[in-house]
């Protein structure tokens, strides 16, 4: 990794990171049908760290039954789901065209930082003469630092929206491309031995909004949640981020759009996976983190938009058949040259990330895959061209001035779908 500037300083997530186990893994999608919430007798806690090499654990719970408490208090670690294999397999194999050589400048998420630090790492071992700088600090200002020309991507993990594409076509003067590169998904997490399983939006906005506007009275005790649980007594402790980053977003989107959080037993961490921590440690927790921090002491609930019809629980086929409410894209922005194209190196680790083999290290470090029957269309030209590319070698200095490879696309407005 002597070819990565690790310039990504969210000590929270790189703390947070650290803790985990390198592969997350889920078991394939289910929905769990609508039932009263009903608490399994508390048990005795398990272990308060798993060994590093463990797999973690489903995100999906299954509700307790009277003969079988132990479904909800201690999910058991699975193998990775064969569908999502078979999704990851049915990418492009990555073909080297050049020996690169250059610098990629990556700003935005920084949910997404690591990630991106694995991703670049495995294109050094193929090319350890291009240089990465890999920087956090949130997908607003990576926005504006990418029309500036500060980075040749901003990372963000979730759609734009139409006025952002639109000013950013207006300040840089050309088109701005999308990139899909995986699917996430904001969680929302409690202590694994808390015997509730499921949360509808209704709920969500009792607890966490000031203003409580889907719910008569704001909800504080978990016996508001379930009159019958071994911790109905205890006040309900809140654990967020920052509210601006995309996890936070995604989750204000769903339950509390343009209110404010209370401020009644309310904690503010500085990273998705510090929240994820504090409901490792604290029974009465429920923190909103991502999909990819979670740990065998945390439990993430099935989530209902539908005012409790169907709870649809954050597994890895949920999340990336968007069917998991809070689902969202992980994306790598840019904007094109005046010919409308992306400047050849950026355009060759963009192929990388969805190849077969860039695909695999974004799994591997907690994500689902992008769709590989939705990729964009100059992404397929890229992979159709292969090995029959010839080979270029760019100047060491910045990948914008390389020369000018034809791509045999030209990337629309709104990319995406192959035709």
């Amino acid at each position: 990794m002597n070819s990565i500037v690790h310039a990504f300083t969210f000590m929270g997530a790189i703390v947070g990171a650290a803790i985990l186990p390198a592969t997350q893994t889920a078991p394939a999608a289910q929905n769990i049908p609508a039932t009263p919430l009903v608490p399994a007798q508390l048990a005795k806690p398990a272990a308060t760290a798993a060994p590093k090499t463990s797999v973690a654990p489903s995100a999906q719970t299954i509700p307790a039954t009277a003969a079988d408490p132990e479904h909800v208090l201690a999910p058991a670690p699975v193998i990775i789901d064969e569908e999502i294999a078979k999704i990851i397999y049915d990418f492009p194999d990555y073909v080297p065209v050049a020996n690169w050589k250059g610098a990629i400048t990556i700003q935005g998420s920084d949910t997404m930082a690591p990630t991106l630090m694995a991703l670049a790492d495995a294109f050094n071992r193929l090319y350890p003469e291009v240089k990465f700088n890999i920087r956090g600090g949130g997908s607003g200002q990576a926005l504006q630092d990418l029309v500036a020309g500060k980075c040749d991507f901003a990372s963000v993990s979730r759609d734009l929206t139409d006025a952002e594409v639109a000013q950013i076509k207006k300040d840089s003067g050309v088109d701005v491309v999308e990139i899909k590169i995986a699917s996430g998904g904001a969680c929302v997490i409690v202590n694994a031995d808390n015997p509730i399983t499921k949360i509808t939006r209704e709920q969500l906005n009792g607890i966490f909004a000031i203003t409580h506007s889907m719910t008569k009275d704001p909800i504080f005790a978990w016996k508001e949640l379930d009159p019958t649980s071994p911790i109905g007594e205890e006040w309900i402790a809140l654990y967020v981020s920052d509210e601006n980053s995309s996890t936070m977003q995604t989750f204000t989107d769903f339950a509390m759009p343009n209110e404010r959080f209370t401020t009644s037993y309310f904690y503010r961490e500085p990273s998705p996976s510090s929240v994820v921590n504090a409901c490792c440690a604290y029974k009465t927790a429920i923190g909103v983190g991502s999909y990819r921090h979670m740990q065998p002491r945390a439990k993430a609930l099935a989530v209902s938009g539908d005012n409790g019809k169907t709870f649809v629980a954050p597994t890895e086929m949920n999340i990336f058949t968007g069917e998991y409410p809070m689902s969202r894209p992980l994306e790598l922005v840019a904007v094109l040259d005046k010919q409308g194209n992306l400047p050849p190196l950026l355009l060759d680790f963009a192929r990388f990330a969805l190849s077969e083999t860039g695909q695999d290290e974004i799994h591997d470090d907690g994500y689902s895959p992008a769709d590989p029957k939705k990729l964009p269309a100059f992404i397929v030209k890229a992979h159709a061209a292969g090995a029959a590319a010839a080979p270029h070698a760019l100047p060491q200095s910045s990948p914008s001035a390389a020369p000018n490879i034809p791509q045999n696309a030209t990337p629309n407005t709104t990319p995406g779908v192959a035709p």
